[in-house]
């Protein structure tokens, strides 16, 4: 600390003037804090009765002794805070000092011993660094094994099964995904809480998430008698700059909730923009939000309504949703209604776009949607609109005559199927008009044979897709069979053959798991490759060490080397200089992606193992003419 005088001080000034300094220093000897007054040089002029009990000694021990401070150039009526380790007659402390000038030169501070909070935020970070630990260590344990139920499952999926066992199937399925889920949340709650959940920004195509979303909830949905709809706005961006798992399960909470909830009616799913920000939300028709739930609902472990109703969750869903909103700048909020459902919200930040480009290919025609659904109605007529129709939603059967005498020009009707039956009679009250019918996947193949009821040229699937509905409104001429998108495929009746995609490849699986492993294998062999399977991290660089493969493929945590280490060796190898390697992870984050990539790891695919995925990077990373390897 330079001893110059600082700029503030005039050359010739003098400390400012007491008028009694006895009772200046009463003030100062009865406060709890320590106190010291330094002139323009950084000497002591002045220190309290609490400054001589933490250092010892007496006043004229400490007055005009240099003291170091942390100012500097400091402007006047500013003050600055710091915290330094100074030895004091009980021992090392850690004392907070705010430090401001005096208008005559020099500077006043006061400290107070934090000594206790620093060591009580140490604890606290140091016990969520633990917990961070346990959770990533015990749900890796428990995620391995319900990796390899599910891998296993799709794996019967494709065998030849009796209808009630595809049924029991699907129930293990259900359960299993379910219980990842759950995981998945406590993990990325303990991550949240200790700082260290990363977001991984890239492009987006937020009307693909929402969709393919939609049609994943659509079956829980069907099953409760509930409609699901989602709708887009015309100025949301076709592509946006987010983390797209994140935006998927904040999504899928709320809807999964709404679901969850609601008894009759249905739940809608929206796309808008406000000014910078995208805004999705979920309608629903469900109960509403009781006045005593609405302060803690976005709690951990808070269940309210669903403690009352015995419905299943861990009361994690709205906490993540929450913090997980924070973590990406965004909000989250809701209104509700006792009895007339709840309104859920998310709004979080436009970083980079891709304008909208959605064809108004409906424009000059009239579209009308004829449902008892008000769900389905505003959904549809919601993206008719965006697709530049002019749009009349219907609730009453005996209204839609009346209505359809109104349209001018080309006109689309669509039909609940609930009303599918007086098809027949508007078409010969309104005619030219084209009659689409609106069926639930279960429901569609009464519209899809000859058996279908009359009047009806075509037929849309809900969640109805804003291209489906473009594609057959567009259409001038009845079909004798056309439909909004395929159903979904039933499970074979037996087991199909190789693909042969990776034919003549030679891949190394590095898995100890004995589940996870069979799985790889039966994968790959599906694919046409030869798999070479391994139990640990240092027979994967033995195997490397002695044979050419295509691709390797290794578990992060194994035996006697991890997946890291083994890729650092294998690539010292000559053999494993340029072979693509794969890591296999039942915690899929970015910070194992990262120290994988790190490690010299091509590619990082989390369990259960999917097929397409592991095809395509296959595909990608191994050159073709590598398929002659085998031996």
């Amino acid at each position: 600390m330079t001893r110059d005088r600082p700029p503030h001080c005039a050359p010739d000034s003098e400390p400012p003037a007491v008028t009694d300094r006895t009772d200046l220093r009463a003030i100062f000897d009865s406060m709890g804090e320590l106190v010291m007054v330094r002139d323009c040089s950084g000497r002591l002029t002045e220190v309290n009765q609490a400054f001589l009990d933490a250092f010892g000694g007496a006043r004229p021990d400490w007055t005009g002794r240099w003291f170091a401070s942390a100012l500097g150039s400091q402007k006047l009526g500013e003050s600055r805070r710091y915290d330094v380790a100074m030895a004091t007659r009980r021992g090392e402390a850690w004392i907070e000092w705010t430090e401001t000038p005096l208008e005559g030169g020099g500077t006043v501070s006061v400290g107070r011993d934090v000594t206790q909070e620093r060591r009580a935020r140490a604890a606290l970070s140091e016990a969520a660094r633990g917990k961070s630990v346990f959770f990533a260590a015990i749900t890796h344990e428990l995620r391995t094994p319900l990796s390899g139920a599910l891998g296993a499952a799709r794996l019967l999926r494709d065998t030849r099964l009796q209808p009630d066992q595809a049924a029991y199937l699907d129930a293990v399925t259900s359960s299993a995904e379910h219980a990842l889920s759950l995981i998945d949340d406590i993990l990325d709650l303990s991550r949240l809480e200790a700082g260290r959940l990363e977001l991984r920004q890239e492009p987006v195509d937020l009307r693909a998430l929402i969709e393919d979303l939609s049609e994943v909830l659509a079956t829980r949905a069907a099953e409760k008698d509930l409609s699901l709809a989602h709708a887009i706005d015309p100025d949301v961006p076709a592509r946006i700059t987010a983390d797209p798992a994140r935006l998927k399960q904040v999504l899928f909470n709320l809807a999964g909730n709404a679901v969850k909830f609601t008894e009759t009616g249905g739940v809608l799913i929206r796309a808008e923009r406000a000014n910078d920000m995208v805004r999705l939300s979920v309608t629903d028709t469900g109960p509403g939000i009781a006045q005593e739930d609405r302060n803690t609902l976005f709690e951990q472990f808070e269940r309210g309504a669903a403690e009352r109703s015995h419905a299943p969750g861990a009361g994690l869903g709205l906490a993540m949703v929450k913090r997980l909103s924070e973590a990406m700048g965004g909000e989250v909020g809701f209104t509700s209604e006792p009895g007339k459902g709840s309104h859920f919200w998310f709004a979080f930040p436009i970083l980079e776009e891709v304008p909208a480009t959605l064809d108004p290919c409906l424009t000059g025609r009239h579209v009308f949607v004829a449902s008892p659904c008000a769900i389905q109605r505003q959904a549809i007529a919601l993206q008719a609109t965006a697709l530049g129709a002019r749009t009349s939603p219907i609730a009453d059967p005996d209204a839609i005559a009346d209505c359809l005498s109104q349209a001018k020009g080309a006109a689309v009707l669509v039909l609940d199927e609930a009303w599918a039956a007086h098809a027949a009679a508007l078409r010969a009250a309104q005619d030219p008009i084209r009659v689409l019918a609106l069926a639930r996947p279960s429901t569609k193949d009464q519209f899809t044979t000859d058996q279908r009821p009359e009047g009806i040229d075509g037929w849309l699937v809900a969640p109805v897709r804003a291209r489906s509905l473009a594609e057959y409104a567009c259409r001038t001429a009845p079909s004798a069979l056309t439909s909004g998108r395929p159903g979904p495929v039933p499970p074979p009746l037996a087991a199909p053959r190789p693909d042969g995609r990776l034919a003549g490849y030679t891949i190394l699986v590095a898995e100890d798991d004995p589940v996870n492993g069979l799985i790889g294998e039966r994968i790959l062999a599906r694919l046409g490759a030869r798999p070479v399977r391994v139990a640990d991290g240092q027979a994967a660089v033995d195997a490397v060490s002695e044979q050419v493969f295509d691709a390797v493929l290794l578990d992060l945590r194994m035996p006697r080397l991890d997946g890291r280490e083994a890729a650092r060796r294998i690539r010292a190898l000559p053999h494993g200089r340029t072979v693509p390697i794969l890591a296999l992870t039942a915690n899929a984050t970015e910070a194992d992606r990262a120290e994988c990539l790190d490690a010299g790891m091509d590619e990082f695919l989390s369990k259960p193992l999917d097929q397409e995925r592991l095809c395509d990077a296959l595909a990608r990373l191994c050159p073709r003419e590598n398929r002659a390897r085998v031996g």
